[in-house]
């Protein structure tokens, strides 16, 4: 007598198929970075005058900022490069034995400047304190167009992810589709922001070293195989 046998004619299921296809994802992080030279530097820099009386110490602050940006423009800063982002009049007063006494105004007036021509910056900034500069803020360095840099990393990027998920395909010793079924990107195209360097003299001139930067863009991507 033959004993009773049973199969199921749907093992092959189109949704079984399916999860299959969704088992075999790789989903990585790729990297990519591009080395930039700047080719814009963005200065700020200011006067300060105090007096014991607030309109003096203002017109003195006025006469020598008006010099500093006549010096600007003569060394070929554009007028729309220069501009106010900081005016502050604060009394000063010195605290003895537990007392206020009033000393003076100070007047600060500070100025940011593109700089366009990296070339120039060390001689900006020597006349700029010769004109009657004695604040200085900072000095960073950018790029005028960091959104296509930005394209050529997330390009690298792209490339860095199918390399690593063909790494791991090859490993389970698969194939990927090197199209990748999803893609995110991690970074934030306004990451990019000039970085800061450090200014000194030597008595001779102010040497200014730019150097470089880093563009960097990240993926997630997601690969069948």
């Amino acid at each position: 007598m033959l004993s009773n046998r049973y199969y199921d004619r749907y093992t092959n299921s189109y949704s079984d198929k399916m999860e299959d296809t969704q088992d075999r994802l790789i989903t990585v992080t790729g990297i990519g970075k591009v080395e930039v030279e700047p080719d814009t530097a963005i200065l700020k820099i200011g006067v300060i005058t105090k007096n014991e009386n607030v309109v003096k110490a203002q017109d003195e602050n006025k006469k020598i900022m008006n010099k500093v940006i006549e010096g600007l423009i003569d060394d070929g800063i554009r007028q729309t490069d220069i501009k106010t982002i900081q005016y502050t009049v604060v009394p000063q007063y010195d605290y003895v034995e537990g007392k206020q006494d009033f000393r003076g105004y100070e007047i600060r007036h500070v100025i940011e400047v593109t700089i366009r021509d990296i070339n120039e910056v060390g001689i900006i900034i020597e006349n700029a304190v010769k004109n009657g500069v004695n604040y200085q803020q900072e000095l960073t360095f950018t790029v005028d167009e960091p959104e296509k840099y930005y394209e050529d990393a997330l390009e690298l990027a792209i490339i860095n992810a199918q390399d690593k998920a063909n790494n791991i395909a090859i490993t389970l010793r698969a194939r990927i589709n090197f199209r990748p079924i999803k893609v995110i990107e991690k970074t934030n195209r306004n990451q990019i922001k000039p970085y800061e360097t450090a200014i000194y003299r030597d008595g001779i001139g102010i040497p200014v070293q730019q150097g470089k930067m880093n563009i960097v863009a990240m993926v997630e991507a997601t690969f069948e195989y």
